[in-house]
């Protein structure tokens, strides 16, 4: 019989939190089907691999593959590579599963094959899971999404986007959709998801299966996150959500708020921008990044004027009358 699960576990300097991360799915008593857990070392250059080693020599079930490619999609991509099971489940190493997480999420999958992924619900803290109360509002009821319905949610609302650890996927669905999209600066898990949920039947089971473990921020400025947030929206905008626009045949909501969307980063793209070189820079970028769209004369002059003028008042001219006019009247021809 095929191998029924790979739990994919991507590793960058994890050292303090590997044997965590493994006993957590050891406490899934997955003693009744054949699993595997596969570590991935993403260049670490503390004491990860050899912790995993040691694990390796000791449990049949662990495996290690090193990606000398730097990055998150690089790491998750190597895994989907490597895993041999039919369900896949990816976990960050500083993550813990809940108990029975994964064996109700196996059972939504056997149970229903014309569902490509389950999702469940997470928990964030900045403690471990023995020290964080977990909500008691769970139902373990199962309710079946069709396409588009929660890739159009996680769209339009990035906040109820729940991590890569609170899916499990048929390892067939990467390819219908893909794999995870390396030219994304930032947010490659959210791409796919969004692009699973546009293409793909997807099941929802209201069950806490991880919690998700915040580090404490290092001190940022509030204008520095802004300025990160815009241009990992953009680099999700052109790479990931323009394409598959033009790939498939979405959704009208999608289309609308996919739009609105392009034509506000490119005024927020520019007047983020630290100087009058890279705010240019930037402008004559933008033509051959969101090609096939043409972007009209009119945005054109007003971006330049962005360009040499970035005051907050003609940013927000922009956002809330220039873009969300121009895309209201020429959505049909996009």
């Amino acid at each position: 019989m095929p191998m029924k699960l790979s739990v994919v576990i991507p590793v960058y300097n994890g050292e303090n939190f590997i044997k965590r991360a493994y006993q957590s799915v050891k406490a899934q008593n997955l003693e009744a089907i054949d699993y595997e857990i596969i570590f991935i070392d993403n260049n670490s250059t503390d004491n990860s691999a050899g912790l995993i080693q040691e694990l390796l020599e000791t449990d049949s079930k662990v495996k290690l593959f090193v990606q000398p490619k730097q990055g998150e999609a690089h790491a998750r991509n190597k895994g989907i590579e490597k895993a041999q099971g039919e369900y896949l489940h990816q976990l960050d190493v500083d993550d813990e599963l809940y108990p029975k997480a994964l064996n109700r999420m196996i059972d939504v999958l056997d149970k229903y094959p014309e569902v490509e992924a389950v999702v469940g619900r997470m928990v964030k803290s900045n403690e471990d899971l023995f020290n964080t109360v977990k909500p008691r509002d769970e139902t373990h009821a199962v309710t079946f999404k069709e396409k588009p319905y929660l890739g159009l949610k996680w769209f339009l609302d990035l906040s109820s986007v729940v991590g890569e650890a609170a899916f499990m996927h048929r390892k067939s669905v990467f390819e219908k959709i893909g794999i995870y999209n390396t030219h994304i600066s930032m947010g490659t898990d959210t791409a796919l998801d969004i692009k699973l949920g546009m293409l793909c039947n997807v099941a929802y089971i209201d069950t806490y299966i991880y919690l998700y473990f915040k580090h404490f921020d290092s001190i940022t400025s509030e204008s520095k996150r802004k300025i990160n947030q815009v241009h990992h929206l953009w680099s999700r905008t052109i790479e990931a959500d323009l394409p598959l626009y033009y790939e498939h045949n979405l959704d009208e909501e999608y289309k609308v708020h996919l739009f609105n969307q392009v034509f506000n980063t490119m005024g927020k793209i520019i007047y983020y921008s630290d100087n009058f070189a890279e705010r240019y820079m930037a402008f004559k970028k933008i033509p051959s990044q969101v090609s096939p769209l043409r972007v009209a004369f009119r945005i054109k002059l007003y971006l330049i004027v962005l360009v040499f003028l970035p005051i907050e008042i003609l940013l927000k001219l922009y956002l809330y009358y220039l873009s969300k006019a121009y895309v209201q009247k020429h959505i049909s021809e996009f």
